[in-house]
């Protein structure tokens, strides 16, 4: 499969002021649509928004993968044919397949055989699975029940297949459209009388289906394509993720990235993914936890300070070199020393000198205020803390962001208590009914979850009771890593996706991905092939070995060679500068390591 071509706007009217108008409510309409699906999805496991599935990051591929395997989700609908589940769960009872274009080869993978020829685009097939097999229709016509798993192989590549029973959520309500294969198949864990539904994708068809749902699409395209190397690196990094069990990979929701096929492939999106091919972050040879969310209200924090591991226990051990809290700003850094300094910096309506302020981004989110009366503030604490509130205090912060890492509740009663944490403190501090946003015109809903609160102001009655808190803070995702927001506005502001990367992520390179490359006796020459990306031809292999390699031939764009010796790969890190053997954009690296045992991890970075 090749990468896909895209035309994009060429004629005058794109630029004149009406469209520019009609633009804007359309970004509004992202927007509103980006905040609805995060309330209603949460954060990816991509994004670190769930550490309950373990490591965002698996570790570096042992191949040059090219092809990964998407799990697809069932959605549930109602009555009128609305989506009450978009992804609700991955074993089918039935599935109906068709395709689009050409002819599809339906194939028995048990025994390699042809169980069918699709020849008319739009055939519905119909499977569905028991202890016989996976039983199958065609066009209504029951012809047989196979081994399986079942195979969809088009002869067409620009073919997309339908699933006709599945409904995906973007820019309305449509039956998904997919690149590449299908396959009806299952694994250990699934579930009898069920099948999985799995997309087999090359990896550059798989990102624009993915960047339009973890992003928003009308950002400026630098923030995309670093959306798309953010992605790309989850995605490659994550092969194998469910294979123990399952038949793929990794799957379409956020238990891994919102992937939605053909239907999201907004033109934006498609054009970031083709810029950034191939490309991924990584540090000193490893893939990254690209760990990123909608936005930090200008200042990023500390990974051990929000996904503390252990869990009780702040701050975590866990703490990673690329995931520092930064100032995400361009005017004088914040003092967070004194409550004061504190106090400047998050107890105010809008705060232009950061990328992701509501006028630079479209962040209605980069600041907001609310108000918690006693009443509304008695009714979250349990009800074995007797007595009326007295007191709210932050006892301790975050050391980058000056955020509440603890805040303590004092009652009438003399008892305290106490919230300690990223996740607790935004969940226990969430607006209690409607209120307005700092920003545009729009409103927070009752119990939307915003960010760990910043100031804590308690206001009181004249007798000295508490009437009721107001509650400052800036954003609404989980501060670590790069802000989706933040990076429009880096983006509006001239950076490019690399200067955006290396921003959020300190310390990080950005190229082609890291493979252990290595040589299993008997497996002979194990050649691996990338093509990457590099805008302005500049990059610099490197090679960290890992001992044992006789020797390493790497050969660029098929006609420049460079010949590694066991005495030049004594040393930990090779780095060649291989900009003059590189074009201005897509680029092709070959690797052979000769010897029968040893290894190394290689790639190649650019700037």
């Amino acid at each position: 499969m090749k990468l896909n071509k895209f035309l994009f706007c060429i004629l005058l009217s794109c630029l004149v002021f009406p469209v520019i108008a009609q633009e804007q409510t359309e970004d509004q309409a992202l927007e509103e649509q980006f905040i609805s699906q995060r309330a209603e999805l949460g954060e990816s496991h991509a994004s670190g928004g769930r550490p309950d599935l373990g490591p965002v990051i698996i570790g570096n591929p042992t191949e040059a993968q090219t092809v990964i395997r998407v799990g697809l989700s069932f959605s549930t609908l109602n009555s009128s044919g609305a989506i009450v589940n978009e992804f609700a769960t991955r074993h089918f009872s039935v599935v109906q397949v068709s395709h689009t274009v050409g002819t599809v080869h339906l194939i028995d993978e048990s025994t390699g055989k042809l169980a069918a020829d699709l020849d008319v685009p739009g055939t519905i097939v119909t499977s569905t699975r028991d202890t016989e097999g996976y039983h199958l229709s065609i066009g209504g016509v029951e012809i047989g029940t196979f081994a399986g798993p079942l195979l969809f192989q088009p002869t067409d590549p620009t073919n997309q297949f339908r699933i006709e029973n599945i409904r995906r959520s973007f820019s309305g309500t449509k039956v998904p459209l997919y690149r590449g294969e299908i396959e009806l198949a299952d694994g250990s864990g699934t579930p009898a009388n069920t099948l999985d539904v799995v997309n087999i994708i090359e990896i550059e068809d798989y990102v624009p289906g993915v960047v339009a749902n973890e992003s928003i699409a009308s950002f400026a395209i630098e923030a995309l394509k670093a959306q798309a190397v953010a992605s790309r690196g989850y995605a490659i990094a994550n092969i194998g993720r469910f294979r123990a069990s399952f038949p793929y990979d990794i799957v379409d929701s956020t238990t891994s990235q919102v992937y939605r096929g053909v239907i999201s492939e907004h033109p934006r999106a498609v054009q970031a993914s083709q810029e950034t091919a191939g490309l991924v972050a990584s540090y000193q040879g490893q893939i990254i936890s690209a760990l990123y969310s909608s936005s930090m209200g200008g200042h990023t924090e500390y990974n051990e300070w929000i996904f503390n591991s252990p869990s009780n226990q702040l701050p975590g051990t866990n703490g990673v070199p690329y995931l520092q809290g930064i100032y995400d700003g361009d005017g004088t850094p914040p003092d967070f020393t004194t409550e004061a300094g504190v106090s400047a910096f998050w107890a105010i309506t809008a705060a232009s000198d950061t990328y992701d302020d509501c006028t630079r981004s479209g962040n209605s989110f980069s600041r907001w205020r609310f108000t918690l009366t006693q009443s509304q503030l008695r009714a979250k604490v349990p009800s074995a803390i007797t007595g009326t509130i007295t007191n709210v205090e932050i006892t301790e912060r975050m050391p980058s962001s000056g955020r509440a890492a603890i805040v303590k509740i004092t009652t009438s009663s003399g008892q305290t208590y106490t919230i300690t944490g990223w996740d607790p403190l935004r969940a226990f501090f969430r607006p209690a009914a409607t209120t307005p946003r700092l920003c545009g015109t729009g409103t927070i809903a009752a119990n939307f979850t915003l960010n760990n609160p910043s100031v804590i102001i308690v206001n009181r009655n004249a007798d000295d009771s508490l009437n009721n808190i107001t509650v400052w803070g800036g954003g609404w995702g989980h501060n670590v890593g790069m802000s989706q927001y933040g990076a429009n506005g880096r983006g509006k502001a001239g950076q490019t996706f690399l200067q955006i990367l290396k921003a959020y992520y300190t310390g990080v390179d950005i190229g082609s991905y890291p493979i252990d490359i290595g040589r299993n006796p008997g497996s002979g020459p194990p050649l691996l092939r990338q093509s990457f990306y590099a805008a302005n031809a500049v990059g610099t292999l490197v090679v960290r070995p890992t001992g044992g390699l006789k020797a390493l031939n790497v050969t660029i764009n098929g006609t420049t060679s460079f010949h590694l010796t066991a005495d030049q790969l004594s040393q930990p890190v090779i780095s060649i500068d291989i900009s003059p053997y590189l074009t201005a954009g897509l680029n092709t690296v070959q690797y052979n390591p000769v010897g029968r045992n040893g290894g190394a991890t290689v790639n190649v970075n650019v700037e």
